[in-house]
Formats: C-alpha cells, sequence, structure tokens
C-alpha cells in the first residue's frame, strides 16, 4: 500500500537543522553528569481519536529516566545520552510501552576551523493511533541515524558545512501513507552570519534509499533537495526566519509516486515586554503519501503561541495551531482531493519551585474534520508531569 517516507523530522528539517546550528556549541562545557527522573500522568478522551460516538477514554501513567554524561578533554569531548521510558495504560493495556533511546557523540576541534561530529542515535516511539491503518493496536517505531558532520571556517562570517548520514526506520504495523525505510543521505551547504541574528544559508541534499516493508516490494528512490534560510533581527525585541525549499523524489520501478514542489515557512518572534512575548509561524511541507489514491502530501500548519513568564519559576503558555493535509497525486487515474484540517489548543503552566523539581500541567483539545469517511475525531488531553534533577 506505502512506499515511502522520509522518518520525521522532514528532510526540509533536517537540512536547516544541519546549517542553522552550530555543529561545535560555542558555550562552557556542561555537567559532566546529570541524571533526571520524571513521572506523567496523562488523561485522553479519545485516546484511538476514533470518530465521533466512537471515543474511548484512557488514563496512561509514565515514568522516565534520563542519564546524560559529557566528557571534556582538549578540543574534543564524548557525550552519551540514555532514556527510558515506561508507559502503562489503565484500559488499552495493549498499547504499554518500553521505550530505550540513546544518542552517543564526538564532537570536536581538528584545528581553529575545522570543526567536527560523529554521532549515532536510536530512537523507540509509539505512532500516533489516528495515523495507524489498525488504530486499536499498538504502532511502534524505530529509528537508528548516523551522522558524519564537518564544518569550515573559511574566514569570518562565512562557514562550509558537509554531511553524510545513514539511517532507517521501522514500523511495528502499517502506517497510512509511510513505509518503512533505509538510506543514505550526503549534504552540502554554505552559510554567512555577517551580524548577530543575521544569518544566511544554502544547502543541497541527495538521498539514496529503498522501501523495505514486508508486505510490498523494494522499492528504490533517490531524492534532491534545496533549501534556502535567512534569519532577520528586525530590532532587539523582533525576529523573522524563514526558508524556501524545492524537493525532487524519483522512485526506479513505479515513476507514478514521483513528486516535486516548493516548500517553506516563515516565523516571526516579538518580546512584547521583559516577560511577555509571542511567537506566529507557518510552515509547509511535501512529502511522499503513498494510497491508492494518492502519491504525495502537502501540508500547511499555522500557529500563533503567546507566553507569560510571571515570575523567574512560573509561566503561562498559550498555542493555537491549524494543520492542514491534502493528499495530492492520482495513482490510480482520478486526482485525489482528501483534506483533513485539525484544530488544536494548548493552555500549559510552568512551576519550577526548586532548582531541582519541574512541574509542568496542560490541557490540549484537538478536532479535526475530514472529507474522508469516519475520519473526524475529538479529543481533549488533561496532563501532569513532574521531573526531579540530580
Amino acid at each position: 500500500m506505502t512506499w515511502f517516507s522520509t522518518p520525521r523530522p522532514t528532510v526540509v528539517a533536517l537540512m536547516i537543522g544541519a546549517l542553522a546550528g552550530s555543529l561545535y556549541a560555542q558555550e562552557k562545557d556542561p555537567d559532566r553528569l546529570k541524571l533526571r527522573a520524571g513521572a506523567t500522568r496523562s488523561d485522553d478522551s479519545n485516546y484511538l481519536r476514533a470518530s465521533d460516538g466512537k471515543e474511548q477514554a484512557d488514563q496512561t501513567n509514565s515514568q522516565t529516566l534520563d542519564v546524560n554524561v559529557a566528557l571534556p578533554f582538549a578540543q574534543q569531548r564524548l557525550e552519551l545520552e540514555v532514556n527510558l521510558i515506561n508507559s502503562k495504560h489503565q484500559t488499552l493495556t495493549q498499547f504499554d510501552f518500553i521505550g530505550k533511546n540513546y544518542v552517543a557523540a564526538w564532537r570536536g576541534s581538528l584545528s581553529p576551523t575545522l570543526l567536527g561530529a560523529l554521532s549515532t542515535k536510536h530512537t523507540e516511539s509509539l505512532n500516533s493511533t489516528a495515523d495507524s491503518v489498525d488504530p486499536n493496536l499498538r504502532n511502534k517505531n524505530v529509528t537508528d541515524l548516523h551522522n558524519l558532520t564537518v564544518e569550515y571556517v573559511v574566514s569570518g562570517p562565512w562557514h562550509l558545512l558537509g554531511e553524510y548520514s545513514k539511517g532507517n526506520s521501522v514500523n511495528e504495523r502499517a502506517v497510512l501513507g509511510i513505509a518503512d525505510i533505509r538510506y543514505e543521505s550526503y549534504l552540502a551547504g554554505i552559510s554567512y552570519a555577517p551580524t548577530k541574528g543575521n544569518t544566511l544559508s544554502y544547502a543541497r541534499r541527495v538521498d539514496i534509499g529503498a522501501n523495505t516493508s514486508a508486505n510490498t516490494s523494494a522499492s528504490e528512490y533517490s531524492y534532491n533537495g534545496h533549501v534556502l534560510m535567512a534569519t532577520y533581527a528586525l530590532s532587539t525585541s523582533t525576529s523573522l526566519k524563514a526558508r524556501l525549499a524545492y524537493l525532487d523524489q524519483h522512485f526506479t520501478i513505479d515513476p507514478k509516486y514521483d513528486f516535486s514542489g516548493v516548500a517553506g515557512g516563515l516565523d516571526a518572534t516579538w518580546h512584547v515586554t521583559g516577560k511577555t512575548s509571542i511567537v506566529g509561524s507557518w510552515q509547509r511541507d511535501i512529502s511522499s503519501f503513498q494510497t491508492k489514491d494518492s502519491t504525495y502530501a502537502q501540508t500547511d500548519t499555522f500557529s500563533l503561541a503567546p507566553n507569560w513568564q510571571a515570575t523567574p519559576t512560573l509561566s503561562f503558555g498559550l498555542e493555537f495551531k491549524q494543520v492542514v493535509r491534502d493528499a495530492l497525486g492520482n495513482p490510480n487515474g482520478t486526482v485525489s482531493n482528501r483534506r483533513d484540517r485539525t484544530y488544536g489548543t494548548a493552555l500549559t503552566v510552568q512551576w519550577q519551585p526548586r532548582s531541582y523539581v519541574n512541574l509542568r500541567g496542560s490541557v490540549t483539545q484537538d478536532n479535526r474534520t475530514s472529507n474522508a469517511v469516519d475520519q473526524d475525531y475529538s479529543a481533549r488531553v488533561l496532563l501532569f508531569a513532574a521531573q526531579f534533577i540530580f
């Protein structure tokens, strides 16, 4: 049913992230050992994201343990982060989940102008039931990513970046429009940062990969992407981020699933006062979304998020989000017209009564409407989380 989809985050986000962040953090070395333990309770009015009248509520209790180790020596640094999560459901026990995640990285400076990083990342998570072909069963995703990055400081504000990645993503069960994949990726880019808060970057990424789902024949693909990103500080309190990308993907066996198009986005941050800020965003992405009626999907995300730092230890956040996903293409000769529109509102309160304790509470309301049959749903989630830092 499906052929290919890039693991989350999307290819565009990966390209931008590679250029936007500095390879070797110009900050003080972190503590050599950090331990965090957390507990979360979540009450979901519609865990399976079922259509109206078929809702089933559930309570989830999760415990997490994080261990961070940093070993700096000379101009090098070894980092290891391990995360364990144990999630138990009160009613839908088939969704009980134990996740083991880790990131290991070496970061170093071979010279004042040549920087490098070598990392490996393993992630285990649950796919949303709204995206699973069978929403009544647990659907775990396992993703592995190995990455080598080299950055060269040409002179002053000019930087060159090269990156090689190898990854794979495997789902426990079928996911709507998405398949298991393996791929290799090559990226080259250049960035220019004349002043603080103002940057201009370009990158090109080339992927070679294949679908590896057990229920489909293998299909090799090639991907080419170009992305241009800019950040601009309008003032000390206002900044903009913009990106423009062109993506082109081709399949060897079944070219009817080829797609190409333009993606992009714009983020604006305004610090209204010393305690109040507002972030507005629009993002457009395109990705493979292969079903019997579509070949790819275009997703537009609009969000507005004000935040109030009431005191040094207490903050309130509000977010309004709308996500519109259009299924596009015509693999069977008929142009797809499916549209899913999701509205979300979230209120979050964070409190840090002590330096070693973080408390967070939130209420989230999501509503989806779709012109596909039985794809509408509404859900409300109440969450309380506590984290202890040692």
